[in-house]
């Protein structure tokens, strides 16, 4: 049973303006929604619509109470949607906010191995870079984000930290770097940059490499063509010119194949661990399928480590 029922109708009142249609949206009878509302005025003892010609608009009474319904009713979904996650490993959805920077390298073959051992557990994979993750978490349209350490760690929320591999330098095999190494910078300048969003963590250790180079953060931002899509900076690289700071993972075949080439860059500062972040929502209790693809995302970074060394 729906205990929210009235809070529900008044806000479809609000957003179709008209009784029939509200009730339409609900499945309910047009007088069921009316007397729901004369109850409420009748509680609150003022007018909360205003009933015009085949109109209904809230009053700043009303305005205020659809508000506040609107907050609790989201509220109540989310506890019903965190009720549901916990309940066991095998039901639920879990929605998972990914750095495009990683979603192919390293969520993909984590999450392959929960859905295989777990085929009924649901999962939503939604783009969400490192810019947006304190706003999607706290809206709840996210339960967790895994990718690129932001630029600063935000109150209320826990940061598992993760050590990312790095990128590398690429570009097509027929361009005319392509057989220099190691190249300078400065001839890698001269054409067009591509990559993922980064953050000013992930610029300004280009910047302490290649002193003099750079003015700013901005500056050096403002020379990349940036995307989230990394399906299409390969592309680009594949079919332009254009030379690439991207995630090694995304190209592997085409490196094998010999169409796009790994450059050895002078000075390059990425030959370590870049910091990466498991986060949610602090307080809010994590299903066991959370705790199941963190574990196995952590198990395939070991795995790749051991690789890379």
């Amino acid at each position: 049973m729906d205990s929210f029922g009235t809070l529900r109708q008044l806000i479809a009142l609000a957003e179709t303006g008209n009784f029939r249609k509200a009730g339409e949206r609900l499945g309910i009878t047009h007088s069921a929604i009316s007397q729901s509302l004369n109850r409420l005025e009748s509680g609150y003892g003022v007018e909360l619509f205003s009933r015009q010609r085949n109109k209904a608009v809230p009053t700043a009474f009303g305005q205020r109470l659809i508000e506040a319904a609107a907050a609790t009713l989201k509220e109540m979904d989310n506890a019903a949607r965190d009720i549901q996650l916990m309940r066991n490993l095998e039901g639920g959805r879990l929605i998972i906010g990914i750095d495009p920077n990683i979603g192919e390298s390293l969520l993909a073959p984590a999450l392959a191995r929960v859905m295989n051992s777990h085929p009924m557990l649901k999962f939503t994979v939604d783009i969400c870079s490192w810019q947006e993750i304190e706003e999607y978490l706290r809206d709840g349209r996210i339960d967790v984000y895994v990718g690129l350490a932001p630029d600063r760690q935000a109150l209320g929320i826990s940061y598992r930290k993760l050590k990312l591999l790095p990128p590398i330098v690429a570009c097509s095999s027929q361009h005319p770097v392509a057989d220099q190494s190691p190249v300078d910078l400065r001839a890698i300048l001269k054409y067009p940059a591509i990559g993922g969003s980064a953050p000013d963590w992930f610029l300004e250790k280009i910047i302490e490499a290649y002193p003099g180079e750079f003015e700013s953060i901005d500056a050096l931002r403002s020379i990349f063509l940036t995307s989230q899509d990394l399906g299409l900076l390969r592309q680009l690289l594949l079919t332009t010119n254009a030379i690439a700071l991207i995630p090694k993972s995304l190209i592997c075949s085409d490196l094998e194949a010999g169409t796009l080439t790994e450059l050895s860059v002078e000075q390059f500062p990425f030959d370590g661990a870049i910091p990466g972040v498991i986060a949610h929502l602090e307080g809010r209790p994590l299903p066991p399928s959370a705790s199941r693809l963190f574990s196995e995302i952590e198990l395939f970074l070991d795995q790749a480590w051991r690789r890379f060394v």
